[in-house]
């Protein structure tokens, strides 16, 4: 049994997260994904108007229909901050376990709570949230020999090219009064329209 475990704030879900979402199921071959929004991200500020609950419908309508993925709320009904080694614990008995993470996660993972017993129970993917330079390919090789040298870490990298897209310029542009149609799938258009998110 292979489980992916994606998790992230989605704030709002979106096509970059979509095609990770794919790409890390078929890459890696998964029997099941489950993809989890979080409650208080532990790595991150999010605005004081957030509802995790709407992030999680926006999430389900986004994915609705995928083979082999599930959306889950167990972050939600966790207190305080949502950290991945809690999250892993809760899927230890599901098989083999791989958890993606972009490349800010990717390059910063040393600094995550309680990094070194993740890498003990998981595969880390990476999925790039941004087409590759010279620079950065420096910087993930570079990475991956310390986590897998100094903490014999699993890693693997999607080769899949990334829908280069974050949450936050989103957000900007739906504050300005844009038109997101080309970076979300529909579904979550018309939920943020509905719900008057991001306003």
């Amino acid at each position: 049994m292979r489980t992916g475990i994606f998790g992230g704030t989605f704030s709002p879900i979106h096509n970059g997260h979509v095609k990770a979402a794919l790409s890390f199921r078929d890459e890696m071959n998964l029997d099941v994904l489950y993809v989890i929004p979080d409650r208080i991200p532990p790595h991150k500020q999010i605005t004081g108007n957030d509802d995790p609950f709407l992030r999680l419908e926006m999430v389900k309508t986004a994915l609705a229909g995928e083979e082999k993925i599930i959306v889950s709320d167990t972050e939600l009904k966790r207190e305080g901050k949502s950290y991945t080694v809690y999250t892993l614990h809760e899927f230890m008995g599901n098989g083999e376990l791989f958890l993606l993470c972009g490349t800010d996660m990717f390059l910063t993972f040393d600094t995550w709570f309680r990094f070194e017993d993740i890498f003990r129970m998981c595969t880390l993917v990476l999925m790039q949230r941004e087409k590759s330079n010279p620079d950065l390919r420096a910087k993930i090789e570079e990475k991956k020999k310390l986590y897998t040298e100094k903490y014999g870490a699993k890693i693997e990298i999607i080769k899949e090219e990334p829908f280069e897209i974050s949450s936050s310029e989103i957000r900007a542009m739906i504050a300005r009064g844009e038109d997101i149609s080309a970076y979300v799938p529909e579904s979550v258009r018309d939920f943020i329209e509905e719900k008057g998110l991001y306003r």
